[in-house]
């Protein structure tokens, strides 16, 4: 049985383009890019080629990239690192969160509370969206620092980036950083667009290698305080001999992503839509969580909810039927708390241990999307 894997958003598999451009690194520029010998020269060659091509593919050539080895280390070197350089510039210095942010960025922004920070939550909306009213009512001259995502990682809701930065502009003198890890590569728009501070992105997210991700800072942004020091790398704002093949696996997937979406934009939403109608054949009684609008959901992820049936046994039945799904966050998968997510958007109790994550890679053909559903009709026959 061939395993159809549904759960991108936790971590998608390497492309076989980033594999290979990873093994042409790990042969060709193997060497630590600090060196200076010849070998070092070419590490460091390879390392700024793709530190280039990846600002080209997501279109940030108004950014620097900095290096990072994870996407909760770039979230925390934006939101820890630039709310340190702003301190000083309010007497009761604020963070603005999202409500439905990834823990890596509500974790890290909750941290600084030791450090005299105050950290506010912006509500989000049922869809699990923050608007522009709602971070407007949050605003004042104390807030050195907002963060919103672009796209939620458990229920896939788009966030109008580029309208709050401008909102925050006109009302602050704040940064404004971005947790982009689960939107690049799957969106269209170039970062420029979206003009925020700080954006972070991760390479495991579109089909690159773990261990590598990256911060954009904008041109005009001020130089986060550094969370590693010891070593001058990344021009000194993050320390650590650079991970060269993971940089390249990541360049080339990122292309390869942005390829495909200019070739056909709605790849996502078409097959998010296909399995929506097929799910719906089988359960007309699912909840579909986030947006309705399709210009405000990310086309990979579709999060659903079914009534009276617990989300574990039948994610187990899934994968016994060789469907690989989530049913959250990965990162929450194994603790027992309640998602914040679920509770943010008002999700009626008896329908948060019913959710399930399908997050696509934009391939699946028709014959998937069925497999899907067929898996359900048993699971409802065997508790009918």
């Amino acid at each position: 049985m061939d395993t159809l894997y549904l759960d991108h958003a936790a971590t998608a598999p390497p492309l076989p383009e980033a594999l290979a451009a990873f093994q042409k690194a790990a042969r060709e520029a193997f060497a630590n890019p600090g060196s200076l010998h010849q070998a070092g020269a070419d590490a460091a060659r390879s390392l700024e080629k793709s530190r280039r091509g990846l600002a080209n593919a997501f279109g940030a050539q108004n950014y620097s990239l900095i290096w990072t080895g994870t996407g909760t280390e770039s979230n925390h070197l934006a939101i820890q690192g630039l709310a340190r350089r702003q301190k000083d510039t309010s007497a009761n210095p604020t963070i603005l969160v999202g409500a439905a942010e990834h823990p890596a960025a509500r974790m890290a922004a909750e941290a600084l509370q030791e450090e005299g920070f105050c950290v506010k939550i912006i509500p989000v909306n049922a869809h699990g969206l923050v608007k522009t009213e709602a971070l407007l009512q949050q605003l004042s001259a104390d807030v050195v620092l907002v963060s919103v995502q672009w796209a939620n990682n458990e229920i896939g809701g788009l966030n109008p980036i580029a309208d709050l930065v401008q909102v925050t502009r006109a009302h602050s003198s704040a940064l404004f950083h971005v947790d982009a890890i689960q939107a690049v590569g799957k969106r269209k728009e170039w970062l420029d667009d979206l003009d925020a501070d700080a954006i972070s992105v991760a390479a495991h997210k579109i089909g690159g290698v773990r261990g590598c991700a990256a911060l954009f800072l904008h041109k005009n942004c001020p130089k986060p305080v550094p969370m590693f020091v010891g070593g001058g790398h990344e021009g000194g704002l993050r320390a650590g001999t650079e991970n060269v093949m993971g940089a390249a696996a990541f360049c080339e997937a990122a292309r390869i992503r942005q390829a495909g979406l200019h070739k056909n934009s709605e790849i996502y939403h078409q097959r998010r839509h296909n399995l929506l109608q097929q799910l719906q054949k089988v359960r007309p009684d699912l909840v579909v969580l986030g947006p309705e609008n399709p210009a405000e959901v990310q086309g990979s992820i579709l999060t659903v909810a079914f009534p009276g049936t617990k989300a574990e046994p039948l994610l187990h039945q899934f994968e016994a039927a060789g469907i690989q799904v989530g049913s959250g966050s990965a990162c929450n998968a194994k603790g027992h708390a309640e998602s914040p997510v679920l509770a943010a958007i008002g999700l009626a109790k008896n329908l948060r241990n019913s959710v399930i994550r399908f997050s696509l890679d934009g391939t699946e053909s028709e014959k998937d999307l069925s497999r899907v559903a067929k898996v359900l009709i048993k699971a409802s026959e065997s508790t009918s």
